[in-house]
């Protein structure tokens, strides 16, 4: 009872679930029907307004990064359908993923990132092989009907396990010690449109900020100095920045360094060739996915 008050609470005071600036509905991407929601994209529509306006219940993660031809290189990962993943270079729609492909590079980042360093430090050789796994294409029609079986990003961040839920029993452990807490913050519309304005800073972020921006919205919840530069993350808000000689090389929502940590089961999968985990490998190190592991529930 106290897992699932928690969890409430930490949507409620949070507001979580509001992970984007504009719905897919107010952009004209979505429609709605008996049978799931449909959304169409093409390249006449800009990749910020479209990463930030698919609901993060649909999405596994997504990053953006600048590549070693100063192109911005954006990409999403799905919860659901045959398309495992999104790409767009330089603001447009450019290609996309198997579902195959986004397992295995969501699984063998998180394991990079576990046990090796960020997989920031080595983003343009990650990068280099998600474009060469992809397909072009100029328009695609995405399907959901929510019964995915897979993690997405508003999952992760509601998941009460995680540190920064955790923060709550710092509180206390009398459920109605909590309430009182949070009620009397959630009562506070100055708290609330804080939060909210620091999200809608952190989100704005690109790549090729400097640190001293990044710090200046707010400071990081958690620093870790790693292989390669460093990691300033915010779990709060799900997303991290990973920082290299001053500037944010890698914009990743939700939290990779995080999770590797703590929630490292997240990017686990059967039979992985752990070793074959690398920027040049990693798509010869998950075996073949069969339907039932496909992501949708049936």
């Amino acid at each position: 009872m106290l897992h699932s008050f928690l969890l409430f609470l930490a949507v409620v005071i949070t507001g979580i679930p509001v992970l984007h600036a504009e719905t897919a509905d107010q952009v004209g991407i979505m429609r709605s029907s008996a049978a799931g929601k449909e959304i169409s994209l093409d390249t006449t529509l800009n990749a910020r307004q479209i990463v930030s306006a698919i609901p993060a219940e649909f999405l596994r993660e997504r990053f953006e990064v600048i590549d070693t031809k100063g192109h911005t290189i954006a990409y999403m990962a799905l919860t659901e359908g045959d398309i495992g993943g999104l790409i767009f270079v330089d603001n447009k729609l450019s290609a996309q993923v198997s579902r195959q492909d986004a397992m295995a590079f969501y699984s063998c980042r998180g394991y990079a990132t576990a046990v090796q360093h960020h997989w920031g430090k080595d983003a343009d050789g990650w990068t280099a092989g998600l474009l060469q796994a992809s397909t072009p294409v100029s328009t695609v029609e995405l399907h959901f009907t929510g019964k995915s079986s897979l993690r997405s990003i508003v999952e992760v961040v509601n998941d009460p396990t995680l540190s920064q839920v955790s923060s709550l029993v710092d509180m206390g452990t009398n459920p109605l010690s909590i309430f009182k807490k949070l009620s009397s913050a959630w009562d506070s519309s100055v708290d609330r449109e804080n939060f909210q304005k620091t999200l809608l800073r952190l989100k704005n972020v690109l790549t090729g900020a400097t640190e001293a921006e990044v710090a200046e919205i707010v400071k990081p919840e958690d620093v870790s100095f790693v292989s390669g530069g460093l990691v300033m993350a915010y779990p709060r808000f799900s997303l991290e920045y990973f920082v290299s000689n001053g500037v944010v090389k890698v914009v990743q929502q939700p939290s990779f360094y995080h999770l590797s940590r703590t929630q490292a089961a997240l990017f686990y999968a059967p039979n992985v060739r752990w070793e074959l985990c690398t920027p040049a490998d990693w798509r010869k190190a998950m075996p073949e996915l069969s339907l039932s592991e496909s992501g949708t529930k049936k």
